[in-house]
């Protein structure tokens, strides 16, 4: 085999190589899940300034997508296979955003100063930006890790 060769396998190799997932990992995130989920289902209760009471109307999609995240780590806790991790990770990514599009609408924040609000609804279009990218970079891990690791 010649050098191009040997780069070119290696290079296939490093892209189609799977990520070693620690269980410390999804345990971690279930318990910072189940953290926030907390935090949000209370944040009416603590009379927080910028709080508005239409928060009440993102609680919901907040909860699917937080619960979600919840049951996607318990679920790589037992089955950690790369098709079913990408497979997952679209559903979790799409609900995220649905999350994220939710509050950018309802937006159920009041600041004091306008450049926070501003801030915070940039912060949320970069995120479903961010989202819709590792959205289409599973698909494609999914597609082609699975079809390449299928040829000779």
């Amino acid at each position: 085999m010649n050098e191009v060769e040997e780069n070119k396998s290696w290079t296939r190799n490093q892209i189609l190589k799977e990520k070693e997932f620690k269980n410390s990992e999804f345990i971690a995130a279930i318990v910072f899940n189940i953290i926030f989920l907390y935090i949000v289902n209370n944040l009416l209760n603590w009379n927080l300034s910028f709080i508005a009471p239409t928060f009440s109307q993102v609680l919901f999609i907040l909860n699917i997508s937080i619960i979600a995240n919840i049951l996607g780590n318990i679920a790589f806790l037992i089955y950690q296979r790369g098709w079913f991790r990408s497979i997952t990770q679209i559903i979790l990514n799409a609900i995220g955003f649905v999350a994220a599009y939710t509050l950018y609408v309802i937006f159920p924040f009041t600041f004091q100063t306008i450049a926070f609000a501003y801030i915070l609804k940039f912060l949320l279009i970069i995120g479903m930006i961010g989202l819709v990218i590792a959205t289409i970079v599973e698909v494609l891990r999914l597609v082609f890790v699975n079809i390449l690791k299928s040829e000779p």
